[in-house]
């Protein structure tokens, strides 16, 4: 397992997570052969019981004896002489309905304070899905997995309780002679590493041994000297990374994690925040959690924070593809609660009023199908 990866989990070893699916199995029955993979890995665990659902469908509970030495759980369907012999393994039957073999599906797991979400594309006959390490689920070979977990935006929300970066100052256009800068923070309690933080274009991520302590901030730029002389303090540390020009009128500033999307900003008059230069931008936090297998978003969003109090306020979305495309609402639980079907591009913004249904706290847009895989969040407030 990769060190890095091994150290977040660490931080929660006992939270379960998705390690592998086979809905569509070859030489068995349609009733036999399917089966669905969790692991954790603490075997001292503070739950009992691991919740899981399919969609809307109603969730099913899976009880793990607390304390054992289980670190896997395998929901098999089939004869029990198919459950393989293997220390730490809890083999059990695989009950209810069957997966689906032809379309994609969404699956979510809880446990304890622990979540994991899982978005499975059209599965293949004979393969399973396995998890990348940019989060996404792709086909492999049946059994033959990973040899360890990938930390995706799920597991990070297991960690640390939320998205623990975002972008919480821009300068698209500073003063003059003074460099663009973008100041990140660290929202939760724990330190978070800074090695693998870029803006997403970069060829070349930050390298760096150093942490952005909990409940603290620094200042990324191109230019870490110039900055640095025009501040004239040690109060914020400065990091260098060569990030990409900045447009002034309208644009969007991304971050990321070792390639994982962790918080993005947009400004200009499409989405009513237009900029006044020189000057800085203060962000409410926000972010787009999950990486999209396309080049360029499909879908944009006008609001990131939404407050309940004020009757006007409005999600409005816009969808650039002709493809045909399901779009979902999903509370901060992982529990869907809107299902639209979109069939053609549309140029103009897209009302949503269906936002207040969301808990407070973050919500997410899920938008899929036709090669296109996204997710972006925003967060509701009293």
């Amino acid at each position: 397992m990769n060190p890095l990866i091994m150290g977040f989990l660490a931080l929660l070893p006992e939270c379960p997570y998705f390690y592998e699916f086979l809905p569509d199995p070859v030489d068995v029955p349609d009733n036999e052969g399917e089966y669905l993979s969790v692991k954790w890995e603490e075997p001292v665990i503070p739950w009992d019981t691991i919740h899981l659902q399919m969609e809307s469908n109603k969730a099913f509970a899976v009880y793990v004896p607390p304390d054992s030495f289980f670190t896997e759980l395998l929901l098999h369907r089939g004869a029990p002489a198919a459950c393989p012999v293997k220390k730490g393994l809890l083999c059990l039957p695989l009950a209810g309905a069957a997966l689906p073999n032809s379309r994609a599906t969404v699956w979510n797991l809880s446990a304890g304070i622990c979540r994991d979400t899982a978005y499975l594309p059209a599965p293949k006959s004979g393969k399973s899905f396995v998890r990348t390490e940019n989060g996404e689920w792709v086909l492999g070979e049946a059994g033959n997995v990973n040899s360890g977990s990938a930390l995706t935006l799920d597991s990070i929300i297991s960690i640390y309780g939320g998205i623990p970066l975002y972008i919480s100052e821009v300068a698209p256009c500073p003063e003059e002679g003074i460099p663009e800068w973008f100041e990140i923070t660290n929202r939760t309690n724990i330190a978070f590493p800074l090695n693998g933080i870029s803006d997403c274009k970069a060829k070349t991520p930050l390298k760096s041994a150093d942490s952005i302590k909990g409940k603290s901030s620094v200042l990324i730029t191109k230019q870490g000297a110039d900055l640095a002389e025009f501040l004239q303090t040690d109060e914020i540390s400065i990091y260098q990374i060569s990030i990409s020009a900045l447009k002034n009128t309208n644009d969007t500033l991304r971050l990321c994690y070792n390639g994982l999307k962790l918080d993005s900003v947009m400004w200009g008059k499409a989405v009513g925040r237009p900029v006044k230069c020189p000057s800085t931008e203060r962000i409410s936090p926000g972010f787009v959690p999950k990486i999209s297998n396309n080049q360029t978003k499909v879908m944009e969003l006008s609001e990131r924070v939404l407050e309940r109090s004020k009757k006007k306020a409005m999600l409005r979305i816009r969808i650039n593809s002709q493809a045909k495309l399901e779009l979902r609402l999903i509370d901060r639980g992982g529990v869907g609660f809107l299902k639209k079907t979109f069939s053609q591009a549309s140029n103009s913004w897209i009302e949503i009023p269906e936002w207040r249904g969301c808990q407070n706290g973050p919500c997410f847009i899920h938008l899929q199908g036709d090669g296109v895989d996204e997710t972006v969040a925003f967060i509701v407030r009293p």
